[in-house]
């Protein structure tokens, strides 16, 4: 018989999918399809409202005879309860930014994997649909309140144009076999009108926001540490993470000046980067290559017993579909409550076959062969899908719909310099790649807390992914760009800092007995909690030091 507690923490995650039935419906849980949240400021004040109560039973509760995996739950539940409220009465985004709406309108779900028959998902993409006009007015209603920020209605502007192109084009076009012509019909009214509604909030992003839209958009110190302490459940003054982020870069830029001289003792980093890039596979190769690769490296992972893989099933290394050809290799794994359209997908994005030699050439240096493999280390092998395998299989509900940010990317992230550790590849090239790919997260990490205290502008952010990371100038200010909107990137490297400090202390305890494997495997199976509650079950004691 279910606990006072496990019986409150079902009804509040019953309520919190019910207000995110988007997200509910990514993660499997198919009976949330064709529903989008209602972002009225009526309903947010009666979520804010719904929220404060569940804050005032879950205090009530007895605690005094629980579990390990009931703290754990509760812990998660009150954690998603105060980032939520933080977000909503504090940060305030979605009074600010249009580009927090933007995943409501992602109807990809639908179409991608056949977890039913494709009439019954065309109903639920088409009723998804016809309530993006709604949506769309209620953003225009709260965003109306003050000046944006100019890099929030710069990177709408990209991201809702996307949405128009994808709609009229890609969208028709995936469904365009469908036999039941009414129902097609029913949708492409509903496809039309989600269209207008778009265009219309477009419209009013150029002509209205944007003349009005302000240079100011950083949080401020104390939002940032809000951010954090609500988020990852980690609480320190902003200069010592300065500090801590200083001398990671330096780590990396020095191992880097170091790597750089052992391949060419008289180049530049430059000189050698551009070399490297020309070790890519060709149009043909790249998915075969792509996927000996992924075969690759899982063998790695089990001759060495670095982490358990809980099945036979791969990842399907596929080209990156039309409509989300927005990066050069990610993946796309099912949700974990998913039962029926289980495959996860490896998208590698080959060139347009349109493009020019020169074009198709440019593209494929994207995919040297040491840069491709760090990011199928963090994409998959043992990254984002030897992750998703686990979360799978947590043991709670909890566990697996409330993450953070720092456990994802962190893990991620840490599984890179991790499999240079174990051997993958000796050369000094893959180092090089690998050493890259954490400059890019260690300037991240230092921008997002610069940034957003005023200390430097994006212009200036713009140079330190230049300087620092050697990213060219288009790709550097999207990078600084994305910071002013996404103040969290920070969590890449300070979630890697936090599993390797947890892996550290976690050894100190075992001593002889400690095994890598099973470090990992116990870490992968809590799902993704924020880092304190994850040393909270791997440790037996802790001085509560997170790096």
């Amino acid at each position: 018989m279910p606990t006072d507690v496990q019986r409150l923490l079902e009804e509040y995650t019953d309520a919190y999918l019910a207000f995110y039935p988007t997200y509910a419906s990514g993660m499997g849980l198919h009976q949330y399809d064709g529903q989008i949240s209602d972002l009225s400021p009526s309903a947010i004040t009666a979520r804010v409202q719904a929220l404060e109560e569940y804050e005032s039973r879950l205090a009530a509760l007895d605690r005094s005879r629980l579990s390990l995996q009931e703290e754990l739950d509760l812990a998660l539940v009150e954690r998603s309860l105060r980032s939520e409220m933080f977000e909503w009465t504090e940060l305030r985004d979605h009074e600010r930014n249009p580009i927090v709406y933007n995943y409501l309108l992602d109807v990809t779900n639908y179409i991608k994997r056949n977890y039913a028959p494709l009439p019954e998902r065309v109903r639920a993409l088409t009723a998804h649909l016809e309530g993006i006009p709604e949506l769309l007015r209620q953003a225009r209603a709260n965003l109306s309140g003050q000046r944006i920020p100019k890099p929030f209605v710069e990177t709408g502007l990209d991201v809702y144009r996307g949405y128009v192109s994808f709609y009229e084009d890609a969208l028709p076009a995936t469904l365009a076999d469908l036999r039941d012509r009414p129902l097609y019909d029913a949708f492409l009214r509903a496809n039309q009108a989600a269209v207008t509604a778009v265009r219309d909030f477009l419209q009013w992003l150029e002509e209205d926001a944007a003349p009005k839209a302000t240079d100011d958009f950083a949080i401020g110190e104390r939002l940032y540490r809000r951010m954090l302490a609500t988020g990852e459940l980690l609480d320190l003054p902003l200069d010592k993470l300065l500090e801590i982020g200083e001398e990671e870069l330096r780590r990396n830029m020095e191992a880097l000046k170091k790597v750089v001289r052992e391949i060419d003792p008289g180049g530049s980093p430059a000189a050698v980067i551009r070399q490297m890039s020309q070790e890519h596979p060709s149009e043909q190769t790249l998915i075969e290559d792509t996927r000996r690769m992924l075969d690759d490296l899982r063998a790695f992972l089990v001759e060495r017993n670095i982490v358990t893989i809980p099945t036979e099933v791969r990842p399907l290394v596929e080209e990156t579909p039309p409509f989300a050809r927005w990066a050069f290799a990610m993946m796309d794994t099912a949700g974990p409550f998913e039962e029926v359209a289980t495959e996860s997908f490896y998208y590698v994005t080959p060139p347009e076959p349109t493009w020019s030699p020169e074009q198709k050439e440019e593209w494929l240096t994207k995919f040297d062969y040491y840069t491709l493999k760090n990011v199928s280390i963090h994409e998959a092998y043992p990254g984002h899908y030897v992750h998703f395998l686990h979360v799978k299989a947590a043991p709670s509900r909890p566990a697996r719909i409330f993450t953070s940010y720092s456990f994802v990317e962190g893990w991620a992230h840490y599984t890179e310099e991790m499999m240079v550790e174990q051997g993958i590849d000796p050369s000094p090239q893959f180092r090089l790649a690998q050493i890259l790919d954490a400059l890019v997260r260690n300037v991240r990490y230092l921008a997002a807390i610069r940034m957003h205290t005023g200390e430097i502008t994006v212009d200036q952010a713009t140079r330190m992914f230049r300087e620092h990371a050697f990213m060219e100038e288009l790709p550097a200010r999207k990078e600084a760009v994305r910071g002013t909107f996404d103040p969290g990137y920070l969590n890449y490297t300070l979630g890697k800092l936090m599993v390797r400090k947890l892996r550290a202390d976690y050894q100190a305890e075992q001593g002889a007995s400690f095994s890598l494997r099973k470090f990992h495997d116990t870490l992968l199976a809590l799902g993704a909690p924020p880092f304190p509650l994850a040393r909270k079950a791997l440790l037996a004691r802790s001085d509560g030091a997170l790096l």
